[in-house]
């Protein structure tokens, strides 16, 4: 994965400054090398294992929401089936920590070969929200979504960094 420095903006001008060589920083993007080599080798079981069990996840597909564990592994499920291969790239990623509590939130590459033989490549932005329970990072909220022409509705899937 590739993660870059990100200059302070004015969303987090105001808050307590994030180290990013702290443990629980460290903590969280291994979470995402965990994500990442699950989701490549299309493993939704390893992947579940990082979510709460009352996960709430938004993502570019329908339904607007997706509330647990069962009902976000019917969206994994599905998303996989389309697929023979997955990779995964990660830029702009943004890390912050405070106590138990923290978010990643940055861009995904997407891209893979359909099974129909196409490939596939999309740029997604995502937000993870994450608690520490039993000395374990989980995440308890996922967003994903894509950029959208508002006159259209359409999304706008071909949008890169």
């Amino acid at each position: 994965m590739c993660f870059a420095s990100v200059p302070v903006d004015a969303q987090t001008k105001n808050a307590a400054p994030v180290n990013p060589t702290n443990a629980a920083t460290k903590e969280i993007r291994d979470w995402l090398d965990r994500w990442t080599k699950a989701f490549t080798q299309m493993d939704v079981d390893s992947i579940l294992a990082l979510y709460t069990d009352d996960v709430v996840a938004y993502d570019v597909v329908p339904p607007l929401q997706y509330v647990g564990k069962a009902e976000y592994r019917i969206d994994y499920q599905q998303f996989f089936s389309r697929y023979d291969s997955l990779h995964v790239e990660v830029r702009d990623l943004h890390v912050g920590t405070s106590g138990d509590l923290a978010y990643a939130a940055g861009l995904e590459l997407i891209s893979g070969t359909l099974r129909n033989g196409q490939k596939s490549k999309v740029w997604l932005r995502f937000t993870s929200l994450f608690r520490k329970s039993d000395g374990r990072w989980l995440d308890f909220h996922d967003h994903v979504s894509v950029p959208a022409e508002i006159e259209s509705g359409k999304a706008m899937l071909e949008m890169q960094p």
